[in-house]
């Protein structure tokens, strides 16, 4: 019974890590699943406003915008205290803004916008968020306060959405690295 239980509860984790929902019917489908799949778990209403974007996006950009929903998500779980969030997908022009509000008590101490330092304090949660996003050409702002906490995600669709490099194009040639001999 322990290891059909262990089992069922590695299925629903790699589930949850990477659902084939993504990639067989997109992004919007598989944040509304994830909505309501966190709320009957946790108990906190989720409301999803999930639009249908037009255009598939690319695989990295689709879980990059899940993986920072889901995160921020066991964030308000975790931490907030609300009885509430909301998952808010939608698309302007070339950009998709993902966003995820709560109505808890926001952050105490570092904020996570003052830079590298303060969200060392936070954990691996934001750094990670923030990463996935920004090595595709995106953003991640958080705004925290009294009344709650609000995590956007904008990502850019189509030919400009591409992974940025981790180093830097050399600018001039007294930058670039000497050639080897």
């Amino acid at each position: 019974e322990l290891i059909e239980q262990s089992l069922q509860e590695v299925r629903t984790l790699s589930y949850v890590l990477h659902p084939p929902l993504l990639d067989v019917i997109g992004l919007r489908s598989a944040l509304q699943w994830l909505a309501r799949g966190f709320s009957e778990r946790s108990g906190i209403e989720v409301e999803a406003d999930v639009d249908d974007l037009g255009e598939p996006l690319s695989q990295e950009t689709a879980t990059a915008l899940f993986r920072v929903a889901q995160e921020a998500l066991a964030n308000v779980h975790r931490h907030s205290g609300s009885p509430w969030a909301r998952v808010a997908l939608h698309r302007s022009g070339r950009q998709v803004r993902l966003e995820v509000l709560d109505r808890g008590h926001g952050f105490s101490g570092p904020q996570p916008n003052e830079g590298h330092e303060a969200i060392q304090g936070l954990g691996i949660g934001i750094s990670g968020m923030r990463l996935r996003v920004e090595q595709l050409g995106g953003r991640l702002d958080i705004q925290s306060g009294r009344s709650g906490t609000r995590v956007t995600a904008i990502m850019p669709i189509g030919s400009r959405a591409r992974p940025k490099t981790t180093a830097p194009e050399p600018t001039d040639s007294h930058d670039a690295p000497n050639p080897p001999r």
